[in-house]
């Protein structure tokens, strides 16, 4: 036997090439199933809603120090029940929630839900003019973002299944 046999017969395999940094995290992440916003906009969608809830509550505190009551607050002296006081915070809160828990066609939901705020200031504009207004105005920005951000929706490739079969992530 020559040394160069017996060099090679003891040699050690290669090792395979270590796994890159950024191999480890996408293998650990669900790709984007179709129906749901890009990472970017989750995180616009989820300031809005966060800020829709500010705003309202800014209401609240400049109806009670002016001396003026919304009809979902009732005047001070007999205020409504605390489920309609608190009703407006709802639709706010349950889309930040869908947002956080990255949910299927949040900007449909966006939209219905700044419809929904809406009728908060709709209900008032008889009443308090200038709170109404400025309720309207919050639900038109919530509008207008939340329609923006349909634009960061993810589809469905050519050739994969609908966005609505199950929950399986399009591939």
């Amino acid at each position: 036997m020559s040394d160069q046999q017996a060099t090679d017969d003891t040699a050690p395999e290669p090792l395979p090439p270590p796994p890159t940094v950024l191999a480890e995290h996408t293998r650990l992440l669900d790709p984007p199933r179709a129906g749901e916003l890009s990472t970017g906009w989750r995180v616009v969608t989820a300031c809005l809603w966060i800020s829709v809830i500010v705003a309202f509550a800014a209401v609240w505190s400049s109806s009670a120090q002016l001396g003026l009551s919304t009809w979902w607050l009732g005047p001070r002296a007999d205020p409504r029940s605390p489920i309609i006081r608190l009703s407006p915070f709802v639709a706010p809160l349950l889309m930040t929630i869908a947002t956080f828990n990255n949910m299927r066609r949040l900007p449909w939901f966006g939209i219905g839900a700044s419809l929904v705020t809406a009728a908060f200031g709709i209900g008032d504009l008889g009443r308090v003019t200038g709170l109404a207004v400025l309720e309207l105005i919050i639900a038109g920005l919530a509008l207008v973002v939340s329609a923006a951000s349909l634009t960061g929706v993810y589809r469905a490739g050519p050739g994969a299944p609908a966005a609505d079969v199950g929950d399986e992530p399009v591939r």
